[in-house]
């Protein structure tokens, strides 16, 4: 089943009696405040145990296992609230067979994924069964984002203006982690200095948080941007620790823009075609996201993107060459020499 964002963090005791839960997308904020919203309306803390799977440290034949332990109370009587983080695919086959012959309603399990294809198996499993919930996690719309930094400083008796408030939706990123841990920051400020200083660190503030933007990280690589790469990169992958997310994103990045070029040649009109895109491209970004689309052919973008894939792969996979190949092919792309004609 199918269920919006909003109408899930507006209403969450809707979804009391369901007991499989995908939240998913890359707003991985708003992920983890579903699993929070669910644990609440659970009343986890209370009568639950939780137990959190990271996919890499599970193996397939494991998974029966963990459903088995877990299908009864443990010695103190708790019932058990499986979290399953999936960075990959590998085991989605294995917990959509286990999760559809699953009969004991004490037990709830919460899939953690980042993006997730239209045609993902799991995204489709838990979209078309009526007993189990799917949430897209999207980057934050300027509203949504207006509203989320409201809360979140209202909640801290953090008064301040509504124009410092425009002021932070404009320029603050639109994933939700990202807000939450500058609004930390905001609030720290406010709480240790003068309201004057305040303001003046917090304009400062704001200025250098601008240039650490992740989506202005993955548009910079896309439109071949040379400068403060490297520094970027390694801020963005925690120096290469965290380079699957670096391909996730880019893979949505060029999707998108592929997607575009694919309904210009077929013939509608490209600011129709980018409006129909969801999550949106901000106003902000969109003068950089069509000189983009003029960048590229559509074979340059197909080739772009197998190439991420293989690399998804290779990480996958588990080969000693994966971060190194990946930041070479990195670095042909952005100095024009990687390309179909080139390889």
């Amino acid at each position: 089943m199918i269920v919006k964002f909003d109408d899930f963090e507006k209403k969450p005791e809707n979804y009391r009696s369901f007991r499989f839960f995908l939240f998913y997308g890359p707003n991985y904020g708003k992920v983890c405040d579903c699993v929070n919203l669910t644990k609440s309306f659970k009343n986890v803390e209370q009568d639950y145990e939780v137990i959190n799977f990271f996919s890499d440290e599970i193996k397939k034949e494991d998974l029966s296992r963990i459903f088995i332990e877990s299908s009864t109370p443990n010695i103190f009587g708790s019932k058990t609230f499986l979290c399953f983080h999936l960075n990959s695919e590998k085991i989605n086959k294995e917990i959509i067979s286990i999760i559809s012959k699953e009969t004991n309603k004490d037990l709830i399990v919460v899939l953690k994924c980042h993006q997730l294809g239209p045609r993902s198996p799991l995204r489709s499993f838990f979209e078309k069964n009526n007993y189990s919930i799917s949430v897209a996690c999207y980057e934050e719309s300027e509203s949504e984002k207006k509203t989320y930094i409201s809360n979140v400083l209202q909640n801290e008796n953090v008064n301040v203006s509504e124009s410092l408030i425009k002021l932070l939706t404009s320029n603050l990123s639109n994933q939700r982690l990202e807000i939450k841990s500058e609004l930390e920051k905001i609030i720290i400020l406010y709480k240790s200095q003068p309201e004057k200083k305040f303001m003046h660190n917090t304009l400062t503030f704001i200025s250098d948080t601008l240039n650490n933007d992740d989506t202005r990280f993955i548009s910079s690589v896309a439109s071949k941007e040379k400068r403060g790469f490297v520094k970027n990169f390694n801020k963005f992958t925690d120096y290469g620790s965290d380079n699957m997310r670096l391909i996730t994103y880019l893979l949505e990045h060029f999707f998108r823009l592929l997607v575009i070029k694919i309904k210009s040649n077929e013939g509608i009109d490209v600011s129709s075609a980018i409006k129909q895109l969801r999550p949106p491209i901000f106003f902000k970004n969109l003068p950089e996201f069509r000189q983009q689309l003029k960048m590229f052919s559509i074979s340059e973008l197909q080739f772009v993107i197998r190439k991420l894939l293989i690399s998804k792969q290779a990480f996958i996979g588990g080969t000693w060459s994966s971060s190194s190949t990946l930041m070479l092919n990195l670095v042909l792309f952005i100095s024009s020499k990687f390309s179909p004609r080139n390889s």
